[in-house]
């Protein structure tokens, strides 16, 4: 900006104070040129780092050109008029263009100077971009904040620290009546609400007289909950709108970026509405009150003749409520009797097909296995003679005709490979007899009919052996099965019970195997005065939504024909009646685990039996 006219003064040339002309211009952080009104003719490094040219590439330019494109004419018609012996300013500003192209203000200062016997423009240059930017981001910051106000549907308005309005928005005007032309610059917001001159709540937060609101605004004030440091209010101002209004104002404090109180904002929200619909409300509960009354009083006359009758229907009611559950309780329990009756039937009657068989096939085992025996005896003779013969032979001459029989007999059967392969066909048929006695012991120990109610001490792996080895022929193709028995003691128990619970756990563990061969894991072990046994399988697994229904009667998700859905519900049942659980832990994908616990001594077998 212009600021003072320049004025013409005569140097002596720098002759002798060359040197200390150019210490000084070296070490200041003003720019500094010089020129004739053409090309520059001596610069500093201040001037080459303004420029973002190097001194050399300065001194090369016209005087002109240090200046932007837009201004440079002006700055040439100032310098050669001052060059002229004309009065032009000695200090201005305008906008500079740097050798990367970015735009700089500068404000430069210049008189005529006698320079080596002839005149020269000397030009101080002072960098004042960052001055200008700031100057441009506030009047940005000031216009943001203006439009924000008055965009702002709630009336504002806004004092500084000498309680002068500087803001006064166009729904501030609205609530009012008073425009922001009238009110921008006074000290009068109070016009506004009152007749009389007198602070409002933004020159309260100004003066910090914040201990005055009570005197103001008696209870109606409090701090805001939302803005920090702010204070509310409401009030009902007549002389506002056609039948007054109410306003709710807040006023919050001011400050600059150090903290500094600088003003005060004052905002008014009309709650005329929001007042009317409470004294309609307040209204309103007040004659429902009195309604109510006159109710009341009726209602507890016919109370009185409600309570005699309600208590008879009560006690009818609750009779007939106790007989309605106890019948439910009965029917539910005799339908699920019914049920186990039946399905138990069935297991007896199994259990005493099986026995009967086993007993049946006992018999010619026992013949087969004792005649096995005496077989390979006589083999062992048969073969004997046999080794003498041939010893006697072998003596005989080469042309002996016996010689030559025995030969033949001899390459005809194979005897050497019947001597060699005999007594293992005979080890061979042996172990096969005696695995059909073990299965036929299995069975028969699995169905346990004559001790099917009767409390045993029992060996649970023998439980757990002897049902594998009857649902082996379910298992085998499907799964591997792997042990991880631990040490166990005997279990009192009802034996028969516990291998048909076993059993379950083992065939729904191989029906739950879809791949082509899984894993089945039988796990024991001891914790305390219980023993747990675990069957744990790599199948399909159980969603998590039908995990809670697996024990209900009758639920099943193998296809009709496959299953009945009593499997685990009996298991459960069992359970129960020895006094352990049945607990499930299953993954989708992964696979499930069952796990059963059993007390090692029964204490309520009476119960359990029952």
């Amino acid at each position: 900006m212009p600021s003072s006219p320049e004025d013409r003064s005569d140097v002596p040339e720098a002759s002798s104070d060359d040197a200390l002309f150019r210490a000084i211009t070296e070490s200041t952080s003003v720019g500094i040129l010089l020129h004739r009104g053409g090309r520059i003719i001596f610069t500093n490094p201040a001037m080459a780092r303004i420029m973002g040219h190097s001194r050399e590439e300065l001194l090369t330019m016209s005087f002109d050109e240090v200046a932007h494109p837009s201004c440079r004419d002006l700055v040439r018609e100032r310098s050669l008029a001052r060059l002229r012996g004309e009065r032009v300013l000695s200090s201005y500003e305008f906008p500079s263009q740097s050798k990367a192209g970015d735009v700089k203000w500068l404000e430069v200062t210049a008189s005529v100077i006698q320079y080596q016997g002839q005149s020269a423009v000397l030009a101080t240059f002072i960098d004042f971009t960052a001055r200008k930017r700031a100057e441009a981001a506030h009047k940005h910051t000031e216009w943001v904040l203006e439009q924000m106000l008055q965009g702002n549907p709630v009336a504002t308005f806004v004092i500084n620290e000498k309680h002068e309005v500087t803001h006064w928005n166009r729904a501030c005007e609205a609530v009012t009546g008073l425009l922001a032309k009238d009110m921008v610059g006074t000290r009068r917001p109070w016009a506004a609400f009152y007749e009389d001159e007198r602070p409002v709540l933004a020159d309260l937060i100004v003066d910090g007289a914040t201990e005055k609101l009570e005197s103001y605004y008696k209870d109606a004030h409090h701090i805001s909950a939302v803005v920090l440091e702010a204070y509310e209010a409401e009030r009902f101002f007549p002389q506002l709108g056609k039948g007054g209004l109410w306003l709710h104002f807040t006023a919050a404090p001011l400050k600059d970026a150090k903290g500094k109180l600088i003003g005060a904002v004052e905002t008014l929200v009309d709650i005329t509405e929001r007042k009317k619909s409470e004294e309609s409300l307040r209204q309103a509960y007040e004659d429902l009150e009195v309604l109510v009354a006159r109710r009341t009083g009726q209602l507890a006359q016919a109370k009185a003749a409600l309570e005699a009758d309600i208590l008879k229907r009560q006690a009818s009611e609750a009779e007939l409520l106790q007989r309605y559950t106890e019948l439910a309780d009965l029917n539910a329990q005799l339908s699920s009797a019914q049920e186990q009756l039946m399905q138990s039937e069935k297991l007896a009657s199994i259990g005493q097909l099986a026995a009967g068989v086993a007993h049946e096939i006992n018999n010619p085992i026992g013949y087969v296995q004792s005649n096995i025996g005496t077989l390979e005896n006589y083999l062992r003779g048969v073969l004997a003679v046999v080794d003498v013969l041939e010893e006697g032979v072998s003596a005989l001459p080469a042309d002996h005709p016996a010689l030559q029989a025995m030969r033949e007999i001899e390459e005809e059967h194979d005897l050497a490979f019947i001597r060699e392969d005999a007594l293992g066909l005979m080890e061979e048929t042996r172990e096969g007899i005696d695995r059909v006695r073990k299965i036929v012991a299995d069975l028969k120990d699995f169905s346990r009919v004559d001790s099917a109610q009767v409390w045993q001490w029992a060996d649970l792996h023998q439980c757990l052996d002897s049902t594998l080895n009857i649902v082996n022929n379910e298992i085998k193709y499907k799964a591997q099965v792997v042990k991880e028995y631990g040490k166990l003691p005997e279990v009192e128990c009802m034996p028969s019970q516990i291998n048909q619970v076993l059993m379950n756990l083992l065939v729904n563990a191989s029906h739950a195997i879809t791949a082509e061969r899984g894993t089945i894991t039988l796990r024991t072990g001891c914790e305390g005065d219980q023993v747990w046994v675990e069957v744990e399988d790599n199948g399909s697994g159980i969603p998590p939504d039908i995990q809670s229904k697996i024990f209900d009667p009758f639920f099943t998700t193998k296809p009709v024909g496959k299953g009945t859905g009593l499997g685990l519900s009996l298991s459960y049942g069992i359970m129960q009646k020895h006094h352990g659980s049945i607990e499930v832990r299953s993954q989708v994908g992964q696979g499930t685990v069952f796990r059963i616990k059993l007390p090692i001594k029964q204490t309520h077998k009476e119960e359990a039996a029952q």
